[in-house]
């Protein structure tokens, strides 16, 4: 049995979200369309989380990170869909392409086309799907047996959680 490559594999399939999720995908985009990445959309802190509380939805944060690593063709809207507002406004600290994205959703009849859209615009090979088109949290359960909703306050448990869910549970998801 020979050892096989990457070149040797019809489709590859990354799964994950975060920072982690668009540098694995970055390294592997010389395969181009035969990469697909399945990207988490639970998170509820920074821009992202702002976006949601404001106006519903899917995190568009972690996807919007893949889609940066993924850009070959720097552009005009490439360099748009990576600014960041700074400053002390409203606006401060939000990504634009995560606004792109959001206005893009509601524009679209599902978030997935909102994706195709701006992967066509930023000249994205590689195939991006949320691993929920539904707005959806994650939920923990504590050492103490209590429920903790959203990545952030999951994120400042002093203990590992004893259980991960995705809540509201729903069948879409």
């Amino acid at each position: 049995m020979r050892n096989r490559t990457l070149a040797d594999l019809d489709r590859v399939v990354a799964l994950g979200g975060g920072h982690g999720l668009g540098r694995v995908m970055s390294s592997l985009s010389s395969l181009g369309s035969r990469l697909t990445g399945i990207v988490t959309t639970t998170d509820n802190g920074g821009s992202t989380g702002r976006i949601r509380r404001s106006e519903g939805g899917i995190a568009w944060g972690d996807m919007r990170n893949c889609l940066n690593q993924l850009i070959t063709e720097p552009s005009v809207a490439s360099t748009m869909f990576e600014y960041r507002f700074g400053g002390n406004g409203e606006l401060s600290g939000h990504n634009l392409g995560n606004l792109m994205l959001k206005a893009l959703d509601h524009l679209s009849v599902r978030p997935l086309e909102a994706i195709n859209l701006i992967r066509n615009l930023l000249k994205v090979d590689a195939q991006l799907i949320p691993m929920s088109e539904h707005p959806v949290d994650l939920m923990a359960t504590d050492d103490q047996g209590n429920a903790v909703y959203g990545e952030v306050s999951i994120d400042q448990l002093l203990n590992p959680p004893q259980d991960l869910a995705v809540y509201p549970k729903s069948r879409h998801a």
